[in-house]
């Protein structure tokens, strides 16, 4: 019986780990701050949310292709 709890001990902590991991990993949960490199340009391409109506812009670094989305200040 005490294997049972061993195991049932080891998966949530698995479990926690992996969830921590993924937090830190996936971009998604990472701030967008709104102060950009000199190595981001403007596109075209913009984004209005229909519920809050924020406006974003996507930025993208040509040298790497990252791409981030920022708020758009005072646009309506």
């Amino acid at each position: 019986m005490k294997w049972v709890l061993y195991y049932l001990v080891f998966q949530i902590c698995l479990i926690l780990f992996f969830w921590v991991f993924s937090k830190r990993k996936d971009r998604r949960y990472k701030e967008n701050n709104d102060d950009l490199s000199q190595d981001f340009e403007p596109t075209q391409e913009v984004s209005i949310d229909p519920v809050s109506k924020v406006i974003k812009r996507v930025y993208v670094n040509p040298k790497n292709g990252e791409r981030r989305y920022i708020e758009e200040k005072g646009e309506e």
